[in-house]
């Protein structure tokens, strides 16, 4: 009989993947064409074209391995997490798409004096002026090295042979090794995986946050309090964002998926539903984000536009 979890787990995983993919192209359609001259509208519709080829090419790669995937178990985990490449679309093909497509959201649709080198910048030194304090730091080190020393705690204990050794292995004592060996070959990857992945987030991460901190925020030829606001409101939101989801959020959802398979293995379905179910709602989550700090920087691009306009 079927386990209900691994059956439930796969339908999700195979509805959720095709979904992400096509969301970059479905937003990019959605968004108003506002091109007004010919080379404009001939560059909208070459981007267009890149993100719709390359989301054919994604679903047609995804499509060969969920149907290889009867033969070959890691074509559809593969497949499984095809959903990642939501990310490549978005902010490689389909964010230039949009600002073709709408100049005024790119800010492309700069004002005579801007184009003749008149604007003003904001002189602050922003990385100074960071939401992320130090003692805001201990939280994603305290993260990581508590599921690291939780993955690697399971290495010091013995790797029982597990409740099915193999029913038709012609020894089962051997099986019985072998399965033991293959739970402990678990724990290596698990842990180096998470040690390694995760340790190199970690120390990546200040880097990532100060070039967002330090992203160029043009106010035009006039400047305007209203827009250094928007940008230093908006900007807190990325800073923040990228740090409680990169540094915290993710690291404790692998985290607890790696400890609870370890050190429980008999509930590996319902740890795979688990698995299925928080992956699902990260990517979604990350990817509501990443489209909402899109569109509120583009409306900022938009609102300069026309506040600099003659």
């Amino acid at each position: 009989m079927s386990d209900p979890f691994l059956t439930f787990g796969r339908l999700l995983m195979l509805v959720f993947a095709p979904i992400m993919i096509v969301t970059p192209l479905i937003f990019a359609l959605l968004v108003p064409n506002r091109t007004t001259d010919d080379a404009g509208r001939i560059r909208a519709g070459s981007r267009m074209l890149a993100l719709s080829l390359a989301t054919v090419a994604l679903l047609a790669i995804w499509l060969g391995l969920v149907l290889l995937g009867s033969r070959f178990p890691g074509a559809l985990l593969i497949a499984n997490f095809w959903w990642v490449w939501f990310f490549p679309l978005w902010f490689g093909l389909a964010v230039p798409a949009i600002a073709a497509r709408n100049p005024f959201w790119s800010g492309a649709a700069a004002t005579e004096s801007e184009a003749n080198g008149l604007r003003t910048a904001s002189l602050v030194n922003r990385e100074k002026r960071s939401p992320v304090t130090r003692a805001m730091w201990l939280i994603p080190i305290a993260v990581y090295l508590l599921f690291l020393g939780a993955i690697a705690a399971r290495g010091l204990m013995p790797f029982p042979a597990g409740t099915y050794p193999g029913d038709s292995a012609a020894d089962p004592a051997a099986a019985k090794l072998a399965y033991a060996a293959a739970e402990r070959s678990r724990w290596l990857l698990a842990l180096a995986v998470y040690g390694g992945v995760f340790g190199l987030l970690l120390a990546l991460l200040p880097r990532s946050l100060r070039l967002t901190l330090t992203e160029s925020e043009p106010l035009g030829s006039k400047g305007s309090v209203e827009l250094a606001e928007l940008y230093d409101r908006q900007r807190r939101k990325r800073v923040l964002g990228l740090f409680w989801g990169s540094g915290v959020l993710l690291p404790i959802c692998v985290g607890l998926f790696s400890t609870l398979q370890l050190w429980f293995p008999n509930f590996g379905s319902l740890w795979g539903l688990v698995g299925d179910i928080g992956g699902s709602l990260l990517g979604i989550a990350g990817a509501i984000f990443g489209v909402r700090m899109t569109i509120e920087r583009a409306k900022i691009a938009e609102l300069r536009s026309r506040m600099n306009a003659p």
